[in-house]
């Protein structure tokens, strides 16, 4: 190539090159970057920390407003004597108690069911036969599972007795007391105790 038109080509090339770099710079107008605003901090919120009301289940409520049944404390107590079962002695084999069914025989009955009389708190006056009363939960459950087996409607009650505790065992409830007689005669005898028939304390 022709040394002064290779000088051209060279000096053409440069000049384009500078062209593109100071373009941008002289011509183009630079974009303003807008500032960037810092907001304050909001404020901590601001929490109660008194202490939440334990809330009061509508249980509690009731309880407060309505009156419990009425109940023969000499004659529970009484009961509670008879028939409880010291921690020494051994266990009753309840294996020798007849079953309900037999026990119970069905007998033809003349006169209607009498009606449950109310208490003066408007509860029914139901009855339980107490057939024993022993200080040791799972010696309790155990008379009551062995009296289910045999077919007796049998539960078990905790009375808080100071700082310890006792299990009543009942059988029951039914409105008429007579209903208990053939029962009574037949758990007393394995039982070695004086059952009792005692007015059921309906759970609140």
């Amino acid at each position: 190539m022709n040394p002064i038109l290779r000088q051209r080509t060279v000096g053409a090339l440069v000049l384009i090159a500078l062209c593109v770099v100071f373009w941008p710079i002289v011509f183009v107008e630079p974009i303003e970057q807008q500032p960037i605003e810092l907001r304050p901090t909001p404020e901590r919120p601001r929490v109660d920390t008194s202490p939440i009301a334990k809330p009061q289940s509508p249980e509690a409520k009731v309880r407060d407003v309505v009156n419990p049944p009425e109940v023969d404390r000499e004659s529970q107590m009484r009961a509670d004597e008879m028939t409880r079962l010291e921690d020494g002695e051994s266990a009753p084999n309840l294996s020798e108690l007849s079953d309900v069914d037999s026990v119970e025989q069905l007998e033809l009955r003349e006169e209607a069911p009498v009606t449950p009389l109310l208490d003066a708190s408007g509860y029914p006056q139901a009855w339980v036969l107490q057939v024993a009363t022993v200080s040791s939960e799972l010696r309790a459950g155990t008379l009551v599972e062995q009296l289910i087996d045999k077919g007796y409607p049998a539960f078990q009650v905790r009375v808080a007795n100071g700082a310890s505790a006792q299990w009543r065992i009942q059988i029951g409830p039914k409105f008429e007391k007579k209903s208990f007689a053939s029962i009574k005669l037949e758990v007393d005898r394995v039982l070695k105790v004086e059952s009792m028939i005692v007015r059921y304390q309906q759970p609140l």
